[in-house]
C-alpha cells in the first residue's frame, strides 16, 4: 500500500490502495511513519509524496476503522498517536517535503498534506476537511497547521462547513502554492530544482519558516552565523565565482 524509493537524491512515498482510494487504516499510518524513517535514514536532498494511482491523492483515514472507534474507547488515543507518529517526523524532515495532489484529498488526507512544505494541485484535485460530518474533531496539530497556512478564517470556514475544494480554489485560498495541469511533474520539477542546492542551506531555511510564527530565535543567528564556516558555502561561493552550478555534497 505504501512504498517508497530514492533516485540521484529525490525520495518519493507512494500510497496505491485504490480499492479504497488510498483511505489509510492504523496499519497504513504505521507503514507510513515506516517509510518516513526509512528515508530519513539515507538523507535525501527532496521527497515528493504523492498517489499511485491517477486520480487519487489520499481520501483520509479508513471510514471502517473510524467507525470501530464508537465500539471501542481502548483505540482511539492509538489511532489518534498513530497519525501523529507519522505525521510529525514527515513535517519535521529536514529537506523540503513536496506534496502532488491530483484527485481526492479528504480528512487526514488533508492533515497528509499540510506536513508537506509545499503542495502542488493537478485539475483533478478535490479538497475537503469533513470531521464535522461525522460528528468528531480535527487533531490539534493539523488545525494548527491549516490555520497557520490560510488564516484563522479560511481555517474556519473548511473545518466548519465541511465544504469541498478544487484546485483553482485551493490556489486562491492559499491551500496549495501551485496548481498544475501535471502535478506529479511538476512536484518532481521543483525537487529535482531544490535538491540542486545546498543541503545545509535547505535544512536551516526550512527550521527558519517553521519557527517565524514564534518569534526570535538565538538558535537560529548561531545557524546564520555557522553556515559560513560551512562546506556548502565554500563550494557555492566558488560555483558563483567561477560561473557553475554548485556541487554540494550530502548533509547528512
Amino acid at each position: 500500500m505504501i512504498t517508497h524509493d530514492i533516485t540521484d537524491g529525490i525520495a518519493t512515498i507512494t500510497l496505491d490502495a485504490p480499492a479504497t482510494r488510498n483511505a489509510l487504516p492504523l496499519a497504513g499510518w504505521h507503514a507510513l511513519a515506516d517509510a518516513v524513517g526509512a528515508v530519513a535514514a539515507r538523507h535525501p536532498r527532496a521527497l515528493v509524496l504523492r498517489g499511485g494511482t491517477a486520480g487519487m491523492f489520499c481520501s483520509g483515514s479508513d471510514i471502517r476503522e473510524i467507525a470501530a472507534l464508537a465500539d471501542d474507547p481502548a483505540r482511539r488515543a492509538p489511532f489518534r498517536l498513530a497519525m501523529r507518529d507519522a505525521l510529525e517526523p514527515l513535517a519535521r524532515l529536514p529537506c523540503p517535503v513536496i506534496a502532488a495532489i491530483d484527485g481526492d484529498c479528504f480528512g487526514a488526507g488533508v492533515a497528509l498534506a499540510l506536513a508537506a512544505d509545499l503542495r502542488v494541485a493537478g485539475p483533478r484535485a478535490v479538497f475537503a476537511i469533513t470531521p464535522a460530518k461525522l460528528g468528531i474533531t480535527y487533531p490539534q496539530e493539523d488545525v494548527a497547521r491549516l490555520v497557520a497556512l490560510v488564516g484563522p478564517g479560511v481555517a474556519a470556514r473548511l473545518l466548519y462547513s465541511a465544504a469541498r475544494v478544487d484546485a483553482d480554489e485551493a490556489l486562491r485560498i492559499r491551500l496549495v502554492e501551485m496548481r498544475a495541469d501535471d502535478a506529479l511533474a511538476a512536484a518532481m520539477a521543483q525537487a529535482e530544482t531544490m535538491a540542486a542546492l545546498s543541503p545545509a542551506s535547505l535544512s536551516a531555511l526550512k527550521l527558519a519558516v517553521a519557527h517565524a510564527p514564534l518569534g526570535h530565535d538565538p538558535a537560529l543567528d548561531h545557524a546564520f552565523d555557522a553556515a559560513f564556516d560551512g562546506a556548502d558555502f565554500r563550494e557555492g561561493l566558488a560555483a558563483f565565482r567561477e560561473r557553475r552550478a554548485g556541487r554540494f555534497g550530502n548533509s547528512g
